[in-house]
């Protein structure tokens, strides 16, 4: 009774203390602006998802790349996948993998969660999927083996038994439990595998995409197989970069270039945005680092190119257009403005003589909250950027992402928030800019880039539809984990009855902000009847 009540209680602060961290509440506002597409296959979780070029990761037999979209979000917790789970159902997914609880378990820098807690939070988020989208068939990822100071090797192996527990009780087809703890063992080790004993090289992507060919191809006229080539472990090239971003240069090494592709090269906030989907096509791909504000710096992306054009054995074309967001880190440091400028001129040399033929793009960087970073740093590089790319008329374009994303010399909180992160109606404006100069140089290129009208109402639709999971899942997970005498048989039959009409009310087109404020006190009513 005593552990159950302090689950119960930790629970219950959890949701009350957590809310979205600013690196990660840009990329959910990012989700919001992108609801995937009826029949999309999305990878719910954490880091280890987020970091992955899913997208580009499998072919069909026949060719095609799969509707994937990734939803993944570094360092996220149970609590705030299940609080933006809404942005991801509205037109009802046909797939959805999810891993979780990775973050949740750690003793220190997180929710310090027990087993319980996040297979409740599991529960809730499986329950809600399926209510939703009856048709969608879910799989249910195992927590990978790791080597961190700050997540006990009991908790991550107890919560994948209690999810697995959970698929075999629920003994449904459309769930499915996928164990990669095995064959990802080695993980832990380092070496090619990771270079961090947490995160996955190109080579241990391999084995996961191996692992889960069979499930993609599940129920569809075709066989899937994965793009990285046999014997990833010893092709993989990093570009001399380790973490995260030496991770990420794997991947590039070994992943095809097409002569239609436009890849997008920078730093975090290229990382951050699913280009595919903002632009509608497979061929803009994400060629970002790793996560983290800037996370990279000029010489960082160049290695980054070195890595991703590197002959690996795999099929690389020179893409059609190279797209370039980089320098935050400089804008940001004290290094002498010419000396910046000097070091992005030669990573646009870089670009060049890597794809010789393509179109490159640079896109300036964005304003932040600070008017003496804007005006000193920010607005002369940029102004650097544009008259580089005048002299250079035939190879290079310059694409403003700094002008209408200002208020009185600083970022405006509509574009950028917490102080300086790009959120969804930011990226959806460089966008449509980008797109602007991609279509007057290929006028046969179609892009699906959103106007920024539809892209707000997007966002807005999705955070009313949040608020109402979340209060379904804070119901969820407080009376599956609070003791049984604190509650009776009559509240609980209350809370799905409320529940029920949240479903139903969730299923609408759209919703107003009253009906939801009434929808969520209700809720909440319910829950608390929880002693």
């Amino acid at each position: 009774m005593k552990h159950a009540l302090l689950l119960f209680f930790a629970t219950l602060w959890a949701f009350a203390a957590w809310a979205d961290e600013p690196f990660r509440s840009h990329r959910y506002d990012i989700f919001k602006s992108l609801p995937p597409e009826e029949g999309s296959i999305v990878f719910v979780g954490n880091s280890i998802t987020d970091m992955h070029t899913w997208v580009e990761a499998f072919t069909t037999t026949d060719g095609r790349p799969l509707p994937i979209v990734n939803r993944g979000n570094s360092g996220t917790y149970s609590t705030e996948q299940s609080a933006n789970l809404e942005s991801y159902l509205v037109y009802a997914p046909k797939k959805l993998f999810l891993m979780i609880g990775t973050n949740d378990i750690a003793t220190s820098g997180g929710l310090d969660f027990q087993p319980e807690q996040v297979a409740a939070h599991v529960k809730s988020m499986v329950r809600r999927i399926h209510r939703r989208c009856p048709d969608t068939k879910v799989y249910l990822y195992s927590i990978l083996n790791n080597q961190t100071h700050n997540r006990p090797a009991e908790r991550w192996l107890r919560t994948n038994a209690l999810v697995k527990g959970y698929v075999e009780e629920v003994n449904e087809p459309w769930l499915q439990y996928i164990d990669l703890y095995d064959a990802l063992i080695h993980v832990a080790d380092g070496g090619t595998w990771s270079f961090d004993r947490l995160h996955l090289t190109a080579a241990a992507y391999r084995v996961w995409a191996e692992k889960i060919c069979s499930y993609l191809a599940e129920g569809e006229p075709y066989g899937v197989r994965p793009v990285y080539p046999a014997g990833a472990d010893s092709l993989q090239q990093n570009g001399g970069l380790q973490y995260s971003n030496g991770m990420r240069a794997t991947y590039f090494s070994l992943l095809p270039i097409e002569a239609d592709d436009i890849l997008i090269f920078g730093d975090a906030e290229v990382k951050a945005g699913e280009w595919n989907e903002i632009f509608g096509t497979p061929h803009v791909k994400n060629r970002g680092s790793g996560w983290g504000y800037g996370a990279i710096s000029l010489e960082g992306v160049d290695r980054e190119v070195e890595a991703t054009f590197a002959a690996t054995g795999v099929k690389k074309a020179c893409p059609k257009a190279v797209v370039l967001y980089a320098g935050t880190v400089e804008v940001h440091g004290k290094a002498p403005l010419q000396q910046v400028k000097a070091n992005y001129a030669a990573l646009v040399e870089k670009l060049a003589t890597a794809a010789p033929t393509a179109k490159v793009y640079l896109v300036g960087i964005h304003p932040t909250a600070s008017a003496e970073k804007n005006a000193e740093r920010i607005r002369p590089l940029n102004a650097f950027l544009d008259s580089l790319a005048q002299a250079q008329r035939e190879r290079l374009r310059y694409v403003d992402g700094y002008t209408g994303m200002e208020h009185e010399g600083v970022a405006d909180a509509e574009y950028v928030r917490h102080p300086n992160y790009l959120y969804g109606l930011g990226y959806n404006l460089i966008a449509q800019r980008l797109a602007t100069a991609l279509q007057g140089d290929f006028p046969d290129e179609a892009f699906a880039v959103a106007s920024s009208e539809v892209c707000a109402e997007r966002c807005r639709q999705a955070t009313l539809r949040n608020r109402v999971g979340e209060a379904i899942t804070a119901g969820h997970v407080a009376f599956e984990l609070a003791p049984a005498a604190s509650f009776t048989p009559a509240d609980l039959a209350a809370f799905e009855a409320q529940a029920e009409a949240a479903y139903e009310l969730l299923a609408r087109p759209s919703l107003t902000e009253a009906e939801v404020d009434r929808m969520v006190e209700a809720l909440t009513r319910c829950t608390a009847k929880v002693k």
